[in-house]
């Protein structure tokens, strides 16, 4: 979290492997942090060598480790130790052209965007779905229709959910915020008790005609279940003799 509360390259990249639950969900944060995907060629482990790196730089900081006494002295150790790795020489830079040796040079003109670390956390701990408002503002998930922004109808829309919390957003401008309760199967919505819109600059400046309250209008509506198909029998079809004998 402290390194990516930085400025994060826009043109960095991740590798992967295969196409797991977890790695999907992976994909999903990428593309927020908008991050490239690379991926492991089979039986090609040498493409990707991160395992080896953190190895060497745990080593490499075992040292500063050994003499502290204290979690505050831990901290310290570890923001020193990355700041050094940063900005000391490589080796594996020492013949570039261009007189930059440590990453700190080699990336400097590497343009980056901001990031929170409660935009980082949001990003890292939550489960993001991409959805579309239909005509009304309101996205369908999970057999619930839940309002967005009316405004904003038929635009695409995320749906971050974590843990209980359920937020529908815009272009990073949260619409609306609803807390879930869920069915035995920890994935189905039993109930959604509590709803909250925002104020956003995509309301509509002429508003309505006057306020609705929730027995007029419910921001979050659960709705049916899928009925079974009827399965339809087929008819034997029976040709007629073309000619009818007298």
């Amino acid at each position: 979290m402290q390194r990516l509360s930085g400025l994060e390259p826009r043109r960095n990249s991740l590798r992967i492997t295969a196409e797991s639950d977890l790695s999907k969900q992976l994909l999903a944060i990428c593309e927020a942090l908008e991050i490239e995907k690379e991926y492991i060629h089979k039986r090609q482990s040498w493409e990707n060598l991160v395992e080896t790196h953190f190895n060497v730089m745990r080593r490499m900081s075992q040292v500063h480790f050994e003499q502290v006494t204290s979690w505050q002295g831990a901290k310290l150790a570890h923001e020193r130790f990355v700041t050094d790795y940063d900005a000391q020489p490589h080796w594996a830079h020492r013949k570039r052209d261009d007189n930059r040796l440590s990453p700190a040079e080699v990336l400097g003109e590497v343009s980056g965007k901001l990031r929170t670390p409660e935009q980082l956390h949001r990003m890292i701990s939550a489960m993001r779905y991409l959805r579309r408002l239909d005509r009304f503002g309101y996205v369908h998930f999970r057999r619930w229709k839940l309002y967005g922004e009316e405004a904003l109808a038929r635009h695409p829309a995320v749906i971050w959910l974590h843990g209980d919390a359920l937020t529908v957003e815009y272009e990073e401008t949260p619409l609306a915020q609803y807390t879930v309760r869920y069915q035995p199967d920890k994935k189905h919505f039993k109930t959604i008790p509590q709803a909250r819109r925002f104020e956003t600059p995509y309301r509509s400046p002429q508003g309505l005609l006057w306020e609705l309250d929730e027995t007029m209008w419910q921001l979050a509506k659960q709705l049916p279940d899928y009925a079974p198909r009827r399965r339809h029998k087929k008819i034997a079809a029976l040709q007629l003799p073309l000619l009818f004998e007298e």
